[in-house]
């Protein structure tokens, strides 16, 4: 008998790989981006905390004038080439077919690998992704 399992996570209930792969990542506007040397692309960010935590940062002065702290993200050549491409109309499967296309790796690998990098930045707070179907339209 199992005592653990894994269970398998999936971002929204019901999603399947096709519709996750067909979701376009909107930037957040309060992220500032800085081109940095060689062109790559550094965040600047507010740093996010549970309302708990936020109190408790702000009765020990870890917060100057009320606003959170400031993160710093630097990109390397590979995030900024996706970070440069998530302007709300491009998918995660177009961005990955152009990462693969420009790292010469596999289209599966590229599909891997772009996820999970936008799913980290969506964990930061730094992107959206809308489900908008561009079918809905016609």
């Amino acid at each position: 008998m199992k005592l653990f399992s894994k269970k398998k996570k999936t971002i929204v209930p019901g999603m399947t790989r096709g519709e996750a792969l067909a979701c376009k990542p909107v930037k957040n506007r309060g992220v500032d981006e800085t081109i940095v040397d060689d062109g790559l692309v550094r965040l600047s960010y507010p740093l996010r905390l549970k309302p708990l935590f936020a109190d408790v940062a702000k009765k020990f002065g870890m917060w100057k004038d009320g606003s959170p702290p400031i993160k710093k993200l630097e990109l390397d050549e590979m995030g900024t080439l996706v970070w440069n491409m998530i302007d709300g109309r491009t998918s995660v499967k177009k961005i990955a077919a152009k990462f693969a296309k420009t790292y010469k790796v596999l289209p599966r690998e590229a599909e891997v690998a772009t996820a999970s990098f936008l799913k980290d930045l969506g964990k930061r707070g730094l992107i959206a992704f809308s489900m908008a179907d561009s079918n809905q339209h016609k």
